[in-house]
């Protein structure tokens, strides 16, 4: 009942705003100007390989803001799945560090918010990858998570590509809450200096709903549609270009991108400072 009440909130204010107005070896990262997209300013795939901190921004029931926001955060691949390699750095080994810098963050800095991490060290939750994508998607079911965010870099053949994007599905169940945080996030990642390229939505070519419908093409999104649960993949940049490797070459660097994330996070659920 929580779930669908924040989710039917958060949903409610996005339709009155509305109204008022990877190389070598891995699956090619996606260039952002062959989506559908909306630009933020106003992966993997099994099928191939709040508002103001403090404030109640989704106009979320006052009894579950006492409640803590349970969020699933997802490093990308991992184990023998690298993601996009580039220049010596893989993208797997980017994923967790700044996935344990969000964790960090948010635990160390607000209230009201449980962290669960889909992996912890270079590992696979399964050998095969369709599984593996699918049960990173059940561990957010199991803890009854409001959220997954899947964290990862992208790269392009033609490494010409930079800027930030947000992958998310287009299923009705999840879409408005899932472009909503996303977009939070992107304006904290936008105020770094990356380019925001917005929120994206990408069909499957192959598979379909009962009504002829493509679902989604990337796993991450279509498996936590499929559970109710917003599930979104955080681009962060692309790790071959020279506008956005400085946002990379350090821990520093990676605790900035960490820190946008949080705060992303925290704005979009209202979470109170410590």
């Amino acid at each position: 009942m929580k779930k669908i009440l924040k989710m039917l909130a958060v949903c409610m204010v996005f339709v009155m705003l509305v109204g008022c107005s990877k190389s070598s070896g891995e699956p090619e990262k996606v260039n952002p100007n062959d989506q559908n997209q909306s630009n933020g300013n106003g992966t993997e795939d099994g099928n191939n390989q709040k508002g103001e901190e403090g404030t109640n921004p989704g106009n979320l029931p006052e009894g579950d803001l006492a409640e803590d926001v349970i969020l699933v955060l997802d490093p990308g691949h991992g184990g023998v799945f690298g993601g996009a390699s580039y220049d010596g750095r893989n993208e797997k080994d980017l994923t967790l560090k700044v996935a344990n810098y969000v964790k960090e963050y948010l635990e160390e800095n607000y209230d009201g918010v449980q962290i669960v991490l889909t992996r912890t060290e270079d590992v696979t939750l399964s050998n095969d990858v369709k599984e593996d994508l699918e049960l990173r998607a059940q561990i957010a079911k199991d803890a009854n998570a409001d959220a997954l965010v899947s964290l990862h870099f992208n790269a392009s053949d033609a490494h010409n590509q930079n800027g930030s994007m947000v992958f998310i599905s287009h299923r009705d169940n999840v879409t408005n809450v899932s472009k909503l945080l996303a977009e939070s996030i992107l304006t904290e990642l936008e105020g770094l200096g990356l380019k925001n390229h917005g929120t994206v939505t990408r069909n499957s070519n192959d598979t379909f709903d009962e009504k002829g419908k493509p679902l989604d093409y990337y796993a991450i999104n279509r498996h936590c549609a499929n559970r109710d649960i917003p599930g979104i993949i955080v681009e962060h940049c692309f790790m071959d270009h020279s506008n956005d490797k400085s946002y990379i070459d350090s821990d520093d660097a990676l605790k900035a991108l960490a820190k946008a994330d949080a705060e992303g996070i925290a704005k979009f659920y209202g979470l109170i400072k410590k």
